[in-house]
């Protein structure tokens, strides 16, 4: 627990940058959804394109976590 606590402590703004990427993800998810009855074919970019946001930015943060503790 130690090293996850102090992993976050040193690396919270490079977090926080990261976060505000995954919530822009889930809101592309979201809104593509919503966008999906009036256009398919933008809606399906705007899917496509949150999703691949969404699980870039959770490889960021882990990568984050893990690799940037002795920075």
């Amino acid at each position: 627990m130690e090293f996850i606590q102090q992993s976050i402590e040193l690396n919270r703004p490079f977090l926080m940058f990261e976060v505000l990427f995954l919530i822009g993800g889930i809101i592309l998810i979201v809104a593509g959804y919503k966008i999906k009855k009036k256009s398919k074919s933008s809606g399906v970019v705007s899917i496509v394109v949150g999703i691949i946001i969404v699980f870039l930015s959770i490889y960021i943060m882990f990568s984050t976590l893990i690799f940037r503790l002795n920075s």
